[in-house]
C-alpha cells in the first residue's frame, strides 16, 4: 500500500495515504481541539458539572444500563460502543433534568454527533 510522510512539521514517519498524521501526532491534534473547544466554545457552568462526581455517577450508570453499547445502535439490532451519554433534553434547555436517568442515553460518536447537528439546525431555524 502507499505511503506519505506525516503531516506534522519535522516528522518524517510515514503513514497510509487516508491518514493525515501518524499515531502520535494525531492525538496531540485531537488533544489541541478539545483543548481549544474547552477554551473557546464550551459553557463555562456546564463544564463544572460535567467534572462533578454526582454526573460521572449518573453517566456510569447510564453507561451501565446498555452494557457500554450506543442506544440509537441497539434499536437497529447493531452493536457499537457508546463514547458519549447525551442528554436527550440539553441541559442548557432543563438543566433541573442534568441528572434523570430518563433524560440519559448512551449513544456512539456518530449517532451523538447526528442529534446535534439536528439540534443546532433546530436552534438555528427557530431564530
Amino acid at each position: 500500500m502507499a505511503k506519505k510522510i506525516c503531516n506534522q512539521i519535522n516528522c518524517h514517519t510515514l503513514i497510509d495515504m487516508k491518514e493525515r498524521y501518524c499515531p502520535k501526532h494525531k492525538r496531540d491534534v485531537v488533544s489541541k481541539t478539545n483543548s481549544d473547544y474547552n477554551r473557546y466554545k464550551r459553557n463555562k457552568p456546564h463544564q463544572s458539572f460535567y467534572n462533578s462526581k454526582e454526573w460521572k455517577q449518573a453517566r456510569t450508570i447510564a453507561m451501565q444500563r446498555t452494557g457500554g453499547l450506543c442506544e440509537e445502535c441497539l434499536t437497529f439490532d447493531l452493536i457499537t460502543k457508546a463514547d458519549v451519554v447525551d442528554h436527550i433534553i440539553p441541559i442548557s434547555a432543563s438543566y433541573s433534568r442534568r441528572l434523570e436517568q430518563s433524560n440519559l442515553m448512551p449513544l456512539c460518536h456518530s449517532h451523538h454527533n447526528k442529534k446535534t447537528a439536528l439540534e443546532n439546525k433546530q436552534i438555528e431555524g427557530a431564530s
